[in-house]
């Protein structure tokens, strides 16, 4: 997580950037030994491109975490990698600074064959024990990823980042040139991609440093999975556990489910519910008591819109004659966890984000910003808090359903729910766009267009009361 500002020591001198000798005019060759001799941090100052109390406190977490100024700077959202790469383009004379930190581990290139990473357009960006987080422009078909992983003998966790970042990696990698190259305006990209990989390995790194969920979700999800457990097994461990308790039995109780009658025994509900589902809600009830924690994130607007969609997930599953589907209600109401790993490990930047655009400005802004989108940010706090993979993978296509390859009935729901929550039309005719929209949702579920416009029209006219009766 970020620490707060007032709670970091002062720093010593940072590295200066790397003097290189070149074979201009005196005057020119004395402008670049000048600025070779200041920090660059101090020249992005002066650039205008940072204040000076962004730098102060980029140096104090560097005195406490290490790493790079210019890497810090970035994650804390004081400047975007291209903005950057244009401040260094613009320095007079300067062909080479100290850009050793933007590198990728080394170690870990020679991991990934130059002919494996052009063959599937693939990136090497963290490892963490035996696995190897691995960037790709496009999702491999199963076969290909086991191949992978017998060439690079780790475990492989696909991340999707900016395809043209990782060409640039694969060009500026494997080319047998020098690590630093020029810095002239056609490798801009060339550097822009290990910058962009950085972030997000240090995003990937701050995600592993969560929190863990509370033992409740650990137990239940152990008796869940013992073929020797009953309902009362399950039940019994809920029970302890008062608030997840109190939760089930609202939840329960809430017109997403529509029970005949009023349940206030927890067995029952978890009978009625079945075993996935209880988990489901055990695991959301956990994951929101600790985004209500958060520093950064603006909770209540966030629980807003997410029960919004999980209350929105109900209008689609009827439409769909879809009675029961375990995880689609907890799947809206986790499906922008990304924002929140974005929020928590990159709070200033997170705050350059426009939420208001179309899907596709969203991801572009969020993939040139940080390298990758919120649903893949999302997609790796869900692992790392062992989500059922149903809602893992709701939560990473729910912009994006026709890429789903696995578990696609429950992500076009989600994908729906999330349209219609956000919809910004006021009646059927200024929300039509949607059935366009989720063309692809729509044919999954082989919902066609008469009762796509019933769906609309229904949840539009009944939005404020099925929020309300979501949850609680």
């Amino acid at each position: 997580m970020i620490h707060d500002r007032r709670s970091s020591p002062e720093l010593p001198e940072g590295d200066l950037p790397r003097k290189r000798t070149m074979k201009t005019g005196k005057d020119h060759l004395e402008q670049i030994e000048k600025l070779a001799e200041r920090r660059i941090g101090e020249l992005l100052v002066e650039a205008g491109l940072i204040e000076k109390e962004d730098l102060d406190y980029a140096l104090r977490v560097q005195a406490e975490h290490g790493g790079d100024t210019v890497r810090i700077l970035i994650s804390l959202g004081c400047i975007t990698v291209d903005d950057f790469l244009r401040f260094l383009a613009g320095l007079p004379g300067i062909h080479t600074l100290d850009l050793s930190q933007c590198e990728v581990d080394p170690e870990l290139v020679r991991r990934v064959p130059r002919e494996v990473a052009e063959k599937y357009q693939v990136f090497p960006i963290a490892r963490k024990g035996d696995e190897l987080i691995l960037g790709m422009g496009r999702l491999l078909e199963e076969h290909q990823l086991k191949e992978l992983e017998r060439c690079v003998g780790l475990r492989l966790t696909p991340l999707l980042c900016l395809e043209e970042d990782l060409r640039a990696a694969i060009a500026r990698y494997y080319s047998g040139a020098e690590p630093l190259p020029p810095v002239t305006e056609s490798d801009l990209q060339g550097l822009a991609a290990p910058l962009r990989f950085s972030l997000v390995a240090r995003l990937l790194q701050e995600i592993d440093a969560f929190p863990a969920l509370p033992e409740t979700v650990a137990r239940v999800r152990q008796a869940m999975n013992n073929p020797k457990s009953s309902i009362r097994d399950v039940s019994d461990v809920i029970i302890m556990d008062p608030p997840v308790a109190a939760k089930v039995l609202s939840v329960a109780n809430s017109a997403a489910y529509g029970f005949p009658r009023q349940v206030q025994d927890v067995t029952l509900a978890v009978t009625l519910l079945g075993l996935r589902e209880t988990y489901s809600i055990v695991l959301s009830v956990a994951v929101l008591n600790l985004l209500e924690k958060s520093r950064h994130l603006d909770y209540k607007r966030f629980w807003l819109e997410a029960l919004c969609c999980a209350a929105a997930t109900r209008f689609v599953l009827k439409v769909a004659n879809i009675r029961n589907m375990p995880g689609a209600f907890v799947g809206g109401l986790l499906h922008d966890l990304g924002r929140v790993a974005f929020a928590e490990t990159l709070p200033h930047l997170s705050k350059r984000i426009d939420l208001r655009v179309s899907d596709e400005e969203l991801l572009a802004t969020e993939e040139r910003l940080i390298g990758i989108s919120h649903p893949e940010a999302g997609y790796m706090l869900a692992l790392h808090w062992e989500l059922p993979e149903e809602i893992a993978q709701a939560i990473r296509f729910h912009h994006q359903p026709e890429r789903a390859d696995s578990h696609k009935e429950i992500v076009a729901v989600v994908a729906l729910a999330d349209g219609l929550a956000r919809s910004s039309g006021a009646n059927l005719e200024e929300s039509r766009y949607l059935l366009e929209q989720h063309k692809s949702s729509l044919e999954v579920l082989q919902i066609d267009a008469e009762a796509g416009e019933a769906m609309i029209a229904d949840f539009l006219s009944r939005r404020d009361d099925s929020l309300r009766d979501a949850l609680l």
